[in-house]
């Protein structure tokens, strides 16, 4: 199965749009399958103006879909409340809820409600809490859930990826990960252990001043990323123990046949 990679330009634009189109002409110059922005209002978020100058108006958020479209990349973007989502159904072919948003149960209903595909990070949850959310969405038919840990950057020994497996085996749906961690090695890892989905943030540069910059990846590595998981998939097979192609010769030379 293929991964699905998620160029996660977050808010790492500042604000700026210029700064917006060149994360997306980054991603898709990586590899990167969707280019992820988000949308919201900091007042309706924290009752202040403390990420105002990071929001992307309605007007923004069009045409930076509308560039995607022209340079042949999925364009998505986390709703925080529901008038952006309501806003961004017509512009995605899929939803993206944040860890931060799984008690927001107006949010989730409204979700639910667009029946796109939903992606839902689990960061800060337990299994109990993911299923009140996915409850709360209304049991979408198409959906993903990605292991978490909303942490920015992400120390190595709290990444628990084989929470993976306890997503997989407490639901029947596909598992991914959003990666938080620095460098790319974790990420890789992920792909290996089955990931669908891999979300990984990218910034133009790593040194900039913002919340999100020391938690991504600049394009020259995230490329090196989606190289490598495009090389695992091609080495994790099918799973079925059988002789391959490349045995024959030495399968008849060792037995005859």
């Amino acid at each position: 199965m293929r991964v699905f990679v998620i160029a996660e330009a977050g808010i790492c634009h500042d604000g700026e749009l210029g700064k917006a189109f060149k994360l997306c002409d980054a991603a898709k110059a990586c590899g990167a399958d969707a280019v992820k922005f988000q949308h919201f209002s900091s007042q309706a978020l924290w009752n202040d103006d403390r990420i105002k100058h990071l929001e992307l108006t309605d007007a923004e958020v069009q045409v930076i879909a509308k560039h995607c479209a022209y340079i042949g990349i999925e364009f998505m973007a986390t709703p925080f409340g529901v008038r952006e989502c309501e806003f961004l159904a017509p512009l995605v072919k899929r939803m993206k809820v944040a860890s931060g948003c799984l008690q927001k149960r107006g949010l989730l209903a409204a979700v639910g409600a667009t029946h796109l595909p939903v992606i839902l990070s689990t960061g800060m949850q337990t299994l109990e809490s993911v299923r009140v959310a996915v409850e709360a969405m209304g049991y979408p038919a198409d959906l993903t859930l990605l292991h978490c840990t909303s942490a920015y950057p992400c120390p190595l020994d709290q990444v628990n990826l084989r929470a993976m497996d306890s997503l997989a085996d407490d639901w029947a749906y596909p598992v991914g990960f959003s990666d938080h961690t620095q460098g790319i090695t974790v990420a890789i890892a992920a792909a290996a252990r089955g990931a669908t989905v891999l979300e990984k943030h990218l910034t133009l540069d790593r040194n900039a001043e913002g919340p999100d910059h020391k938690a991504s990846i600049e394009p020259t590595e995230f490329r090196v990323m989606v190289s490598a998981i495009r090389t695992v998939e091609a080495a994790l097979g099918d799973g079925v123990k059988r002789a391959q192609p490349s045995e024959a010769e030495t399968r008849r030379a060792w037995y005859g046949d």
